[in-house]
């Protein structure tokens, strides 16, 4: 599955390559994961260190890879595609929501219902300088996985 998840990565490069010239890139620092259930809280790995890399596209389309520790303590690989068309402004500093999806490695079907794939609510916190709060929001699965709201700190350059 990481050759797939490697292959859907360049091929997501190669797209946006005309792009990027005008797009921001990123460097993402995965940090944490609050998990909605208690026995996950008291069971799963809540600290998730990882890099990633994102390209904005776009105000509202962006593409994002990289690796974490997942809460099952195993590393884990991705490949995002993320939306956030409503804009809301707090002074210099403005929030963008929206939704991700994309592939995922390092889940077990019995841990995550719908493995590789992956979709998320995104809240984005965007500071003047243009560092950004990444909040990646899962509900809960039924009989299967805690819900959670993960955290990333995104820094242009």
């Amino acid at each position: 599955m990481s050759r797939a998840l490697i292959l859907v990565a360049c091929l997501a490069a190669a797209i946006a390559a005309p792009s990027v010239r005008a797009a921001t890139l990123t460097l993402d620092l995965n940090l944490a994961s609050i998990h909605t259930e208690h026995w996950a809280r008291d069971t799963l790995n809540q600290r998730n260190e990882g890099l990633g890399l994102t390209v904005q596209l776009d105000p509202s389309w962006s593409l994002s890879t990289g690796f974490y520790r997942n809460s099952y303590r195993r590393t884990s690989a991705y490949a995002l595609a993320a939306w956030t068309p409503l804009r809301i402004p707090l002074g210099a500093w403005r929030v963008d929501a929206g939704g991700e999806a994309g592939l995922v490695t390092g889940y077990r079907r019995s841990e995550v219902a719908s493995q590789p794939l992956m979709a998320a609510g995104l809240l984005r916190v965007v500071a003047p300088r243009g560092w950004s709060l990444d909040l990646s929001i899962v509900p809960n699965a039924p009989n299967r996985s805690s819900g959670f709201v993960g955290a990333q700190l995104s820094l242009p350059f």
